[in-house]
């Protein structure tokens, strides 16, 4: 790659017209200017005078930005496209600070590992606690005529053949994957870290009625003479569903209830307002009050279920709560962080590499303290 090349390519990137092959091309140039050896100044030129001369095109690019319009700086990631958006201008080096910043190497040498389990614990309804990673496969019990057996995907599977009603709890922990159940009406379950789905072992009488907090995504077996309900033990809010699939995001150190609607039809109730929701709507409650989105970005809503973190414009705040959640650590902000990131990245990796990611915005860094990810400028 020429240096003028090399200008053309960041000028498109920034753009947004780059092929997947530039943002490859011009991933490894990035990685060129962070390494110290290995600069190729026969076709590129002075390292100093490049740059120089990037930042003499892009200006032009940013100026002809549409006031308040993000700029996208997109990564190319070993498992992911990754895209970084920044919220105050586009910046492609390391910044002047006012104190040094020690070297990434240092601040991330006690790298978190993602969760190798889901830690999960199911009581049944008399009492008896069964931890879901350590329990082999096969049956583990027998409530009833009801049979809660674990099979080879480490899927939780009720087989009802009477009408048990006592109740059962998962409890998936921080620090968790998530973990996916099938209830005894054939409804399938997936269960996130930090989250609790109580239900009965088999479903009687005129209506199929569960209780969950933090997040849980709900493809409910179709049964039109048995309404599915689930209530929310975070605020008094109930959704009634016939077959469906959804997803509710009921965190109790959130402000806001979420129902987002993946297929079907779904009624959401509060104290004092009802809402129908249709494909792709997202409820959101506060209190008694309900707000609707019309078009939920269903991909960011269900990404935990397929293993990714997913962030389409969240905030620093958002990102962190979720990695809290899920590595079991705690968060320290020691700045205060206004812009706008969007990243996928699968979850089976450690904190860092997505640590690393934003990093690369140079608009926030980290530093890892055994289980402790603090928030730095």
């Amino acid at each position: 790659m020429t240096r003028e090349e090399a200008i053309l390519l960041t000028e498109k990137v920034v753009s947004g017209t780059a092929t997947d092959e530039e943002l490859l091309q011009y991933n490894q140039l990035f990685n060129a200017f962070q390494q110290q050896e290995g600069w190729d100044e026969h076709l590129l030129g002075n390292k100093q005078l490049l740059e120089d001369a990037i930042r003499l095109r892009l200006q032009p690019v940013l100026d002809r930005r549409p006031k308040g319009k993000v700029v996208r700086w997109y990564r190319w990631a070993a498992a992911a496209t990754v895209t970084l958006v920044l919220g105050t201008g586009y910046y492609f080096y390391q910044q002047q600070r006012q104190q040094p910043l020690a070297p990434q190497a240092v601040r991330f040498k006690n790298d978190i590992v993602a969760p190798a389990g889901n830690h999960a614990v199911l009581t049944l309804g008399n009492g008896q606690q069964i931890l879901l990673d350590t329990a082999g496969n096969g049956t583990l019990a027998m409530q009833g005529q009801t049979s809660v057996s674990k099979n080879a995907n480490g899927q939780i599977v009720y087989n009802s053949a009477g009408n048990d009603v006592s109740f059962n709890t998962i409890q998936v922990p921080n620090g968790s994957k998530a973990l996916a159940i099938v209830l005894g009406d054939g409804t399938k379950v997936w269960i996130d870290a930090g989250s609790t789905l109580t239900y009965p072992a088999a479903f009687s009488g005129g209506k199929r009625e569960v209780s969950a907090t933090g997040q849980v995504y709900f493809d409910v077996a179709q049964n039109s003479n048995q309404p599915f309900i689930v209530k929310s033990t975070a605020n008094k809010t109930t959704i009634e569903v016939l077959g469906t699939a959804f997803n509710l995001r009921s965190f109790r150190d959130e402000e806001k209830m979420k129902v987002t609607l993946v297929s079907g039809t779904v009624k959401v109730n509060t104290a004092a307002a009802s809402q129908l929701l249709h494909q792709g709507e997202q409820a959101a409650t506060a209190g008694s009050a309900i707000q609707l989105v019309t078009n939920a970005d269903l991909q960011q809503v269900t990404a935990w279920k397929e293993g990714l973190f997913v962030f389409n414009g969240a905030d620093i705040a958002t990102i962190m709560s979720e990695l809290q959640r899920y590595y079991n650590v705690d968060v320290d902000f020691q700045t205060d962080v206004k812009d706008a990131f969007v990243a996928r990245i699968p979850r089976d990796v450690p904190v860092s590499q997505l640590l690393n990611l934003l990093e690369m915005t140079d608009l926030v860094h980290f530093k890892i303290e055994g289980r402790k990810i603090t928030v730095i400028k």
